[in-house]
């Protein structure tokens, strides 16, 4: 006995091409979105660097400018106010190099082997930071804002320090005066120029006057 044939229905040219057309619609969508989210993955892992790096020299250089004045023989300067030098006395003091913003640079003295003389040799107590070339430099040996004999203390080719200001303000509180070191700095990285971070803060100096 014969039975009888079931027609089998396939889709259609048009039913597929529409299928395909879904597909790679699809497709497009989910690598636009995984490319958004690389790049903006990349945005925030160097925005998080530059943020590392500006911090980390706002706490170098404000961590040593808190030192600037410190004199180990306080005994003999409450003793002898009359007659006792301080030859850190008068050493802050800000500049700048040649091609750089005015007050850009600052220099600064302390005590820091504690035997009462301001040392320049063997171990300089000279110290300062300043910015060239879009770096941010630590003073080595005593030299001047203007001088050579500086080292690189960020480094342009990953960070550029486009500003650096430092601002000495002398204040008053309840009879006793205060220095406060203002500072402003301003950077971006070399790769992302559109990245950039600035930072205003300020420093007591507590052992200056």
């Amino acid at each position: 006995m014969l039975t009888p044939s079931v027609k089998q229905y396939g889709n259609s040219l048009v039913e597929l091409m529409i299928s395909m057309t879904l597909g790679l619609a699809s497709i497009t969508a989910m690598a636009s979105l995984v490319g958004h989210g690389i790049a903006l993955n990349a945005s925030l892992l160097a925005t998080s660097r530059l943020e590392e790096e500006i911090n980390a020299v706002v706490a170098v250089v404000g961590h040593d400018l808190k030192r600037a004045g410190y004199h180990a023989l306080t005994n003999d300067m409450v003793k002898t106010p009359d007659t006792f030098s301080n030859p850190f006395e008068g050493s802050l003091i800000t500049a700048a190099y040649a091609s750089e913003t005015a007050k850009s640079c600052i220099n600064f003295a302390y005590d820091r082997n504690k035997n009462g003389l301001l040392d320049t040799s063997p171990n300089n107590e000279l110290y300062g930071f300043r910015l060239r070339d879009r770096a941010v430099e630590i003073r080595l040996n005593g030299a001047a804002c203007d001088q050579s004999g500086w080292q690189d203390l960020t480094d342009p080719k990953v960070v550029q320090v486009t500003s650096l200001k430092f601002t000495i303000e002398k204040n008053t509180v309840q009879q006793i005066s205060q220095i406060r070191v203002n500072i402003m700095i301003q950077a971006r990285l070399k790769k992302h120029p559109d990245i950039s971070r600035s930072i205003n803060t300020s420093v007591l100096i507590e052992n200056y006057e």
